[in-house]
């Protein structure tokens, strides 16, 4: 989570020089999310969405992360005429000095954690030889947050990271030893077995940067 939340920070340190609406979201399906940064862009706002990014626990569901020093009335009370115009719940401003959730200079973070229900991922996954660059690969995930990766050669080589599940079939993942963030698109499938047609739940890499994890590298579990 620290690795994270100093990633967002570093990047809504550089930001542009116009202010922009950094938009993390939470158990909001990505419909309402692609809705609501539409309705962001049509009413002038500059909108740009963190990826592997939790709203904090101790957020309320819907908050507006400023610096100290930012006291544009006109740009929330317009900012806040979209967000009710959506339905959520009313909005709650939170002030940074620096570090965690700090926004330079005009910037803003909205933070939105909807209802929905949260996708439920197995704790365990084998990865497919043939898709994954023949290496024989588990995949775990440890709890709502954490997640590790062990490559079993000659002797275990393990990496672990954190992990956010966007609805309804999406997961990012940062794993601390590479370089770049993973996303995975999670589904269910029917396989061939000995005791017939059985489900599965699949993982997929759809995008990465990473060697150890090449686009199209497969996990699944077999339910029986």
């Amino acid at each position: 989570m620290k690795r994270l939340v100093s990633s967002l920070a570093l990047l809504v340190i550089t930001g542009c020089a116009s202010p922009t609406v950094f938009l993390t979201t939470e158990r909001l399906p990505e419909k309402d999310k692609q809705e609501l940064v539409k309705a962001l862009s049509e009413s002038g706002f500059t909108v740009k969405t963190t990826s592997g990014v939790r709203v904090p626990e101790e957020f309320p569901s819907v908050v507006v992360a400023t610096n100290p020093a930012n006291e544009n009335l006109e740009f929330f009370d317009k900012l806040e005429q979209v967000i009710r115009k959506k339905d959520y719940p009313p909005v709650t401003y939170q002030k940074f000095y620096q570090q965690k959730h700090y926004y330079k200079g005009r910037n803003v973070g909205l933070y939105i954690r909807g209802d929905a229900e949260e996708l439920v991922l197995p704790p365990v996954l084998r990865g497919s030889e043939e898709t994954c660059n023949g290496q024989r690969m588990i995949l775990e995930f440890k709890d709502k947050t954490e997640m590790s990766l062990d490559i079993e050669d000659e002797e275990i080589t393990s990496y672990t990271g954190s992990y956010q599940s966007v609805l309804p079939d999406t997961v990012y993942a940062n794993f601390e030893d590479m370089k770049e963030p993973v996303t995975f698109k999670f589904s269910q499938v029917e396989v061939k077995t000995y005791a017939g047609m059985k489900t599965a739940d699949k993982l997929v890499v759809t995008k990465s940067e990473n060697a150890v994890l090449p686009v199209g590298c497969e996990f699944m579990i077999i339910n029986y």
